[in-house]
């Protein structure tokens, strides 16, 4: 029968990586809504190995409520994706732990943008067409029917659902991929 004997005082404790990125991740995304105030939407990309990105959708106190509010006033109003581009980047706070990139979107500031209906601007907007018709081609797909663009696709966890069937995290590959 083997013996259990105390390591020799040399011998130095290494750690094993088992593979799994998941606890790390999920501790920067608990660190980014920890540091977060109440009614913010709060999107954490992950890069992953593969060039991929692993991307986590998660809502501080009272924002998910107020996010469903804000998409059923946008859809209403018609807004699509490219006013979703402009409305969430004009309010968001970027921090990086890393290569991770963490966006805080306080929500009351995008509802503001959207009770006023705000598109953006119309050039950029047509210029996003474009490349979404030229990435389809390349890629062998059909181009989005008329206008072009996709329709606004959400801030809340209703939509967020929706799109991703109950799971807060997606897995996004670039354009052309």
């Amino acid at each position: 029968m083997p013996v259990l004997t105390a390591p020799p005082p040399t011998a130095r404790h290494a750690l094993a990586s088992t593979g799994c990125r998941g606890p790390v991740e999920q501790a920067v995304v608990a660190g980014a809504l920890a540091a977060a105030g109440p009614e913010t939407l709060v999107r954490t990309d992950v890069p992953q190995p593969d060039g991929s990105v692993r991307l986590y959708a998660a809502w501080t106190d009272r924002g998910g409520p107020l996010a469903d509010h804000i998409d059923r006033i946008a859809l209403a109003r018609g807004l699509d994706a490219w006013s979703w581009i402009e409305i969430l980047t004009h309010h968001q706070r970027t921090t990086h732990r890393g290569r991770i990139e963490v966006r805080a979107h306080p929500l009351r500031q995008i509802l503001a943008d959207v009770e006023r209906g705000h598109r953006g601007s119309e050039e950029y907007r047509a210029s996003f067409v474009r490349l979404l018709a030229d990435d389809a081609e390349r890629a062998g797909r059909p181009p989005l029917p008329a206008p072009g663009l996709p329709a606004w696709p959400g801030v809340g966890p209703l939509l967020w659902h929706r799109c991703t069937g109950g799971d807060m995290v997606v897995e996004r590959h670039w354009l052309g991929h």
